[in-house]
């Protein structure tokens, strides 16, 4: 064989050699791929079986005994709250007016947009009331907070508000934006002028004596929101149609 042919079957031998690593390579990589796939697929199915208990109270938002605040809520002094419906747990055969159908499914056709399977059972019995707040402020003071529901362990709270940040916490709400700007906590993914599902996923971290508060932000000096079932609770809830009012052991 000549030095040619020998230096031609080796050039010949080295691709067949580069294109056997080549394809094992993406055996491996497409493998990779698959086992994350398949690990991110575990991971969410176990958050999503994490008990869902309110930390939180009132998520219906039920007024106080005089009808000008929500109960067990802590609302900013700039900040006047106002009770726009009350919707009854009885189903629309049994006595909810047409006029709540009718808001349940502007609420549901909003938040389809991003939620195309979302069902708010408009016409079904519930479980409880359901209260719809408006909240308006005109000033943004050194201090922006909006508003919280109090926790349920309020006392080893220090009346702050605030939850441990040690487990898996969702804080969720369903909230129309009219005017001006609000961020974070039951108010995160706001939209003006539309019904929006906001949440956030609270994460464990290894920081001791960490803690989360359960008020948005006024971001602006002006504003008017409105908002219904707004909490947090154990867990990670990553669909509206697991939203609600949450069992809270007492």
């Amino acid at each position: 064989m000549s030095t040619e042919q020998q230096l031609s079957a080796v050039v010949s031998a080295a691709n067949n050699l580069t294109n056997v690593v080549t394809g094992k390579v993406g055996e491996i990589d497409k493998a990779i791929a698959d086992a994350r796939l398949a690990y991110d697929a575990q991971l969410a199915e176990l958050k999503n079986r994490l008990p869902r208990l309110a930390v939180s109270k009132n998520f219906n938002l039920s007024p106080n005994a005089d009808g000008t605040l929500i109960e067990n809520w802590g609302i900013h002094a700039e900040v006047t709250p106002t009770k726009l419906r009350a919707i009854t747990p009885v189903s629309q055969a049994a006595g909810r007016p047409q006029t709540d159908v009718d808001f349940l499914l502007q609420v549901q056709a909003d938040v389809r947009e991003k939620y195309p399977n979302f069902d708010i059972r408009a016409s079904d019995y519930w479980r409880t009331f359901v209260y719809l707040w408006q909240m308006k402020w005109s000033v943004s003071g050194v201090s922006p907070w909006l508003a919280f529901p109090y926790t349920v362990d309020m006392a080893l709270a220090n009346g702050s508000g605030a939850v441990p940040q040690n487990s898996y916490l969702t804080v969720g709400a369903f909230v129309r934006l009219l005017e001006g700007s609000v961020s974070g906590a039951w108010s995160n993914g706001v939209e003006k002028g539309k019904w929006r599902w906001c949440s956030s996923v609270i994460s464990p971290t290894e920081l001791f004596g960490t803690y989360y508060h359960l008020h948005p932000m006024r971001t602006s000096s002006t504003g008017v929101v409105e908002v219904m079932l707004a909490g947090a609770c154990t867990g990670v809830v990553t669909n509206p149609g697991d939203w609600g009012t949450m069992l809270a052991l007492g």
